[in-house]
C-alpha cells in the first residue's frame, strides 16, 4: 500500500454495546484489544482520541501505553494523538480557561510522549471562536477579531511548546470552524504543520477555499489528512464517493508528492471499509 491509511480506534467501536436494558456496563471497555482487532484488518496507523483519558477515566492509563508500545513494536504500526478538544478553548480571550486548556494539552502530550506519535493533531480555536468566526460583522472588525483569536492560540500553543519540548513540526493545526487563512502567521512563526482535514474545507468551515488549491499552499505542512467526504454548506464526515471530494485527483496528487502521513478516516469503521473499497476501485495504484 503506497499510502498509509489509518482509523480511530474506539470511534469505530460499537460503544453502545455496553448498554443493556438501561443498564450502562463499560467494564468490558478495552482500548488495547480495539487496537489489535483493528491490526487484523490490515490497518497499520491509529490516531489516539487524547479525550479518551479524561471522559473515560480508566480506558487509556500509563499502562495501557505501555502495552501499546509493545504493539508499536511487534506490529511495526503506527500513532498519533489528536489533543483533547471537548471542553478547550485554546484561544479563549478569558486568560482562566485559556490557561486550563493549555494545562490539560500539555498533560495530554506528555501522557502520550512515550509512545512517540507521528504527530500531535491540534485544534487551536474551539467550540466557542467557531461561534465567533459565524458571527456576521463588517470585514474590518470581522478580521481584527480572528486576528486576536489567533493571536491568543499562537501564544497558547508556544506555552505549549515551552513545557513540553516537543519538535514542532510535530504539531499539526487542523483546520476546523476558523479561517484558516488566520493560522498563517502562526504556522509561519513557530514552524508548525497541519492537519489537512477534508470534510471541514468542502463544508466551508475553514473559509472559501478551493480544494486542491488549498492542499497545494500549505501541502509542505501537511502531515497528517482526516480523510472523509463533504460538501458546502455544512455537511461532512460522509463515505467517500457521496459528495464534493475529487478522491482520485487528490489521492494521485500525493502519490505524485510521495506523501507519507497517515491519512486517517473519521468515519465509522463500516464507512471506512466502504471508503476503502471505493478508493480500490477508482485509484487502484494507491494498492500496488
Amino acid at each position: 500500500m503506497k499510502l498509509l491509511f489509518g482509523l480511530r480506534p474506539f470511534e469505530f467501536e460499537d460503544f453502545f454495546s455496553g448498554i443493556h436494558d438501561k443498564n450502562i456496563d463499560l467494564s468490558n471497555l478495552d482500548y488495547l484489544s480495539a487496537v489489535k482487532r483493528l491490526i487484523d484488518t490490515n490497518i497499520r496507523h491509529f490516531e489516539i482520541t487524547a479525550d479518551l483519558a479524561y471522559v473515560l477515566p480508566g480506558l487509556i492509563t500509563e499502562n495501557t501505553i505501555a502495552q501499546l508500545k509493545k504493539v508499536k513494536k511487534e506490529y511495526n504500526i503506527s500513532f498519533s494523538v489528536h489533543l483533547p478538544l471537548w471542553s478547550i478553548e485554546p484561544a479563549s480571550p478569558n486568560r482562566f480557561i485559556q490557561k486550563a486548556s493549555i494545562e490539560c494539552l500539555i498533560h495530554s502530550i506528555n501522557l502520550f510522549k512515550s509512545l512517540t506519535p507521528t504527530s500531535w493533531v491540534l485544534h487551536a480555536t474551539g467550540a466557542l471562536i467557531a461561534e465567533f468566526s459565524r458571527l456576521k460583522l463588517p470585514q474590518m472588525a470581522y478580521s481584527v477579531m480572528m486576528s486576536q483569536f489567533a493571536t491568543l492560540a499562537q501564544k497558547s500553543i508556544e506555552h505549549i511548546l515551552d513545557h513540553t519540548k516537543i519538535d514542532s513540526r510535530t504539531i499539526a493545526i487542523e483546520n476546523v470552524e476558523f479561517p484558516f487563512q488566520f493560522m498563517e502567521s502562526c504556522l509561519e512563526e513557530l514552524d508548525l504543520g497541519i492537519c489537512f482535514d477534508t470534510g471541514h474545507l468542502l463544508a466551508g468551515y475553514s473559509g472559501k477555499w478551493d480544494f486542491m488549491e488549498f492542499y497545494e499552499r500549505y501541502k509542505d505542512r501537511i502531515i497528517e489528512i482526516h480523510f472523509h467526504d463533504g460538501e458546502y454548506p455544512r455537511i461532512d464526515h460522509r463515505p467517500l464517493g457521496k459528495h464534493q471530494l475529487p478522491v482520485k485527483k487528490f489521492l494521485q496528487r500525493l502519490l505524485h508528492d510521495n506523501f507519507s502521513g497517515p491519512v486517517v478516516f473519521e468515519l465509522s469503521y463500516k464507512e471506512a471499509l466502504e471508503s476503502l473499497s471505493y478508493i480500490k476501485e477508482i485509484v487502484p495504484e494507491v494498492f500496488d
